[in-house]
């Protein structure tokens, strides 16, 4: 039997061994022209993400040494910044208490509230074919201004034009901080509307018409077709926006440098909001400067990590309404 299957194996032809040629290792153009796009958003992603970043979290451990002009980690004590903040926060209460007050009521007027109204728009603006390419051609026209024009033409409207036709006060140029919080919300809320309103309107036309139509038929209604037809596919837009507002609810500087300055944070510390008020402790030729650098950088880790939780935890609740 042993015999039998070594004459077997003898019998049957062996495969000649393939000899490399250099025309072998052609290249794929088409696959390098792909791999060459690349390069620029990995490499833009190295640097203005990883790189930043991480020098930024090499801050939170550092302090600024004036007399050599460089920043060095702290010694004795690395965790200086992060106890500062707790102090700032727990005993001073005077700064960081009320901007993570004010920066949370901006996040639910601007991603809530202006979420539903914006959906309920574009939910018109989709029903209506006719005047609805006319409605985002208006909503796009702002986005083409600088935001400081905007602004601009905010501040005259608030100084010359609503008081001279309905008696109001100047409500930029108040006294009351609450006034002045409550006016730039209103302003981040309306200026996002446009953008909101062409995001969720564009979604809406990817909807199989098919769908709708066998809707109709069943007797479903215009609420009924909102939210269960309409909402359930347009979720992955929505959920792609309220993660992005999540993630960046303690940057957001709610336009109060555009209109302020630095004037704010240090006479009316009351209407700051977190994105504000490290935006302005970070600036060279301010009252702060590098002296601030690490205590910044601290708060802003500590930010990340609150923010975090929320945002994983929305994405996996929007995924139910997505699948």
């Amino acid at each position: 039997m042993v015999e039998a299957n070594e004459t077997i194996a003898k019998d049957i032809p062996k495969k000649p061994k393939k000899i490399l040629h250099v025309n072998d290792f052609h290249v794929n153009k088409k696959k390098l022209f792909y791999y060459g796009l690349m390069v620029i958003p990995l490499l833009q992603f190295c640097i203005f993400y990883i790189g930043v970043n991480f020098q930024s979290i090499l801050l939170a451990f550092q302090d600024y040494d004036s007399l050599n002009g460089k920043f060095e980690f702290i010694a004795g004590d690395i965790f200086k910044n992060f106890k500062d903040i707790y102090v700032e926060y727990t005993v001073n209460n005077n700064i960081i208490p009320p901007a993570v007050k004010n920066s949370l009521i901006l996040w639910f007027c601007t991603a809530i509230c202006g979420t539903l109204i914006a959906i309920f728009f574009s939910y018109f603006i989709f029903k209506c074919k006719s005047i609805g390419r006319f409605y985002r051609f208006i909503l796009f026209l702002p986005s083409i201004l600088p935001g400081v024009l905007l602004a601009n033409i905010f501040e005259c409207l608030s100084r010359d034009v609503l008081p001279l036709l309905f008696g109001w006060e100047n409500t930029l140029g108040s006294n009351d901080p609450s006034v002045v919080l409550w006016t730039v919300i209103m302003y981040s809320v309306f200026l996002g509307f446009g953008t909101q309103v062409l995001l969720y309107s564009n979604a809406m036309e990817q909807i199989s018409p098919s769908v709708l139509e066998a809707a109709q038929l069943d007797g479903v209604g215009n609420m009924g077709e909102l939210f269960f037809i309409v909402l359930p596919d347009i979720m992955g837009t929505i959920s792609t926006f309220m993660i992005a507002t999540i993630a960046g609810a303690f940057t957001n500087q709610a336009n109060l440098y555009t209109f302020y300055g630095e004037w704010i944070a240090t006479n009316m510390p009351d209407a700051n909001t977190l994105g504000y008020y490290m935006f302005v402790i970070v600036q060279n030729g301010g009252k702060f400067g590098k002296d601030y650098y690490g205590f910044a950088s601290a708060l802003g880790l500590c930010c990340t990590a609150v923010a975090i939780i929320p945002t994983v935890l929305f994405r996996r609740f929007s995924k139910r309404f997505e699948e």
